[in-house]
């Protein structure tokens, strides 16, 4: 990860759609290990496209700055202010958010032999 000080990550990054009426700014990346940490942007009433849980071989986790995310297998919303962390292997979604929403989210990556062992 490179060492920033504060600075506008827009002039060093562009949102990137990840899927209909979801972007992403990553705020800071190392491509070698795969650890990034970013922004997530959803337009009110966006939906991942996903028809299944999402699994992950990295931590992950999320910081809802606005707006509601909801889990449409759990049928649960998450609001402004909640929090989650995820160690690799956690099942987690499909996500919509009715009135869109602003996440903080880091990606860790672990060692292989850490997953194998505690899955």
């Amino acid at each position: 990860m490179e060492q920033f000080e504060f600075h506008d990550p827009a002039a060093r990054s562009t949102w990137r759609q990840c899927s209909p009426g979801i972007e992403e700014l990553i705020l800071n990346e190392d491509k070698a290990t795969g650890r990034k940490t970013l922004l997530q942007r959803w337009q009110p009433g966006a939906t991942n496209p996903a028809s299944s849980p999402f699994v992950h071989t990295f931590i992950e986790e999320v910081y809802i700055v606005e707006g509601d995310l909801t889990d449409k297998t759990l049928s649960q919303t998450f609001y402004k202010g909640m929090y989650a962390y995820r160690n690799p292997g956690m099942e987690h979604g499909p996500w919509s958010s009715e009135r869109g929403c602003l996440m903080f989210v880091t990606c860790t990556a672990v060692d292989s032999t850490i997953i194998t062992s505690s899955s």
